[in-house]
């Protein structure tokens, strides 16, 4: 049964309204993964806005960025593995067509940044070839049932239009999709503050044959929590107060930097001069070719060292913030230079970052996993991923490939050279496509030298023909012209 337009109005405004509290989170994150984080709360208590705004624009450093892309570059998609191997060729098909090794990348930065993102898949208007589009948890929101992560109600993407600065949203369900839009001065809305949008030829709502939203999210963070919400978070959303803090410091330092760096010379014990104006007159010029005179014998030169800007160092808030988001600590600047460090240090160092990798990887999997299956019901075999199909990722751990070799070789006796070939020298499914054919070549070739060079057996039928075309004797033929024995008896 299709709700009503008031039914649907009213989901629309729930969606609308959580959509809009996440947007404002997602431009806070924002500008800290840009580098322009928001001022901190202690600066304008302290009144010296104007102050951080000439100082920070030359050392506001993009902490999250950095976060992130430790992360990302660890997040690869290699290929789909099924139980029927035709349907994970069918489902590579459509992503490697879909550019999705690079606009994966794309969905996992936002996600990420913001813990989510969102891939919209729909048919093509023109090849009827599912389409996947990606969006950004600004304009994208899933609602699902009450106690689950999994089964969607409904969806809803809204944006701004460019040329008329309408605002459009599209409410996608499982029996159709519902293009709507904010009415204009011009026109009134009935019921609620949207209205439908008319598209010419073309229904409304436009049927959705598939039976389900057709709008996935790829998840990173998630938690156990009730409500139609999932809950989702950013690599670094739980840290813009130590983000802050680094922020002040270095605020802090550029201060000591600026107006405290350098010595300062005093002359004590003398009066101070003034202009007509009352403007203090400078004693002396200090330059290299002028001799400095006092008059009064009680007047002293003493100078005050500059102050120390190590005691406002960063370092410290460095090393809680990579503990916290699991990033290498060398990943962030040092208060020295790394020296004499093993890579058996280096990989330690790293391994809370490979084992958080493990865990977005099992967390995005699902939602690509589920991406590929609303492709599978658009195209022409219908054959979609089984439940038990999982995405196969690049192994990014720092290994050399001497390292790699020789675990490939202690391996070779109890696994395939598949698995090898994936789990130890990281190839992607396609290298292993090719290189089964490569191989396959190789072996028919081996089978042909084999041929050529087997010599023949005495008295083989098989045995090829002289060059003048006559077939020659067998070997125990009588000669020619002789008469045979008698047989016995």
């Amino acid at each position: 049964m299709s709700p009503t337009l008031a039914q649907l109005l009213v989901q629309v405004d729930k969606l609308a309204a959580e959509l809009d509290r996440r947007a404002r989170h997602c431009h806070v994150v924002e500008s800290y993964f840009d580098g322009m984080s928001p001022l901190p709360l202690a600066i304008t208590q302290a009144k010296v806005t104007m102050a951080y705004r000439r100082l920070m624009p030359v050392s506001d450093a993009p902490w999250g960025s950095l976060i992130v892309g430790s992360v990302l570059d660890r997040l690869e998609v290699a290929g789909i593995r099924d139980q029927d191997s035709k349907v994970a060729d069918v489902a590579w098909g459509i992503w490697q067509d879909q550019h999705m090794d690079s606009e994966s990348k794309l969905a996992h930065n936002t996600g990420l940044i913001h813990g989510r993102s969102f891939a919209l898949v729909w048919p093509d208007q023109t090849t009827q070839q599912p389409e996947i589009s990606l969006d950004t948890p600004e304009q994208m929101i899933v609602q699902y049932e009450e106690g689950s992560r999994y089964k969607r109600q409904a969806a809803l993407r809204r944006w701004q239009d460019a040329d008329t600065d309408q605002t459009l949203a599209t409410l996608y369900r499982p029996e159709g999709i519902y293009k709507l839009q904010q009415p204009t001065e011009n026109e009134t809305a009935s019921q609620g503050s949207w209205i439908p949008r008319i598209v010419p030829g073309e229904d409304w709502p436009v049927p959705n044959p598939f039976g389900t939203v057709p709008v996935v999210e790829i998840r990173f963070n998630p938690r156990l929590k009730a409500g139609e919400w999932a809950f989702a978070r950013g690599e670094y959303s739980h840290c813009l107060g130590l983000i802050d803090r680094i922020n002040l410091l270095t605020f802090l330092g550029l201060v000591v930097a600026f107006w405290q760096g350098f010595p300062v010379r005093a002359v004590i014990g003398d009066r101070i001069l003034r202009d007509d104006d009352g403007n203090v007159i400078q004693p002396f010029a200090a330059t290299a070719d002028s001799v400095v005179q006092f008059e009064n014998p009680a007047v002293k030169l003493d100078q005050f060292d500059a102050a120390d800007r190590g005691t406002l160092a960063i370092f410290s808030e460095l090393s809680q913030l990579a503990a916290i988001t699991k990033t290498p600590r060398h990943y962030f600047p040092l208060a020295q230079a790394m020296s004499n460090l093993s890579a058996d240090a280096i990989r330690a160092d790293e391994g809370a970052l490979n084992a958080k990798v493990i865990d977005h990887k099992a967390s995005a999997g699902e939602g690509w996993e589920e991406v590929l299956r609303l492709c599978a019901l658009m195209v022409d075999s219908n054959s979609p991923l089984s439940p038990r199909a999982e995405l196969v990722w690049l192994d990014h751990e720092s290994r050399s490939l001497a390292e790699r070799a020789a675990a490939a070789s202690q391996l070779a006796s109890i696994m395939p050279w598949q698995v090898l070939a994936e789990r130890v020298l990281n190839a992607t499914q396609d290298e292993i496509a090719r290189w089964e054919v490569l191989k396959a070549s190789d072996t028919l070739a081996q089978l042909v030298v084999a041929a050529k060079a087997a010599p023949v057996a005495p008295g083989d039928a098989t045995q090829p023909p002289p060059p003048g075309g006559v077939p020659a004797p067998p070997a125990d033929a009588p000669p020619t012209g002789a008469v045979p024995p008698p047989a016995a008896g």
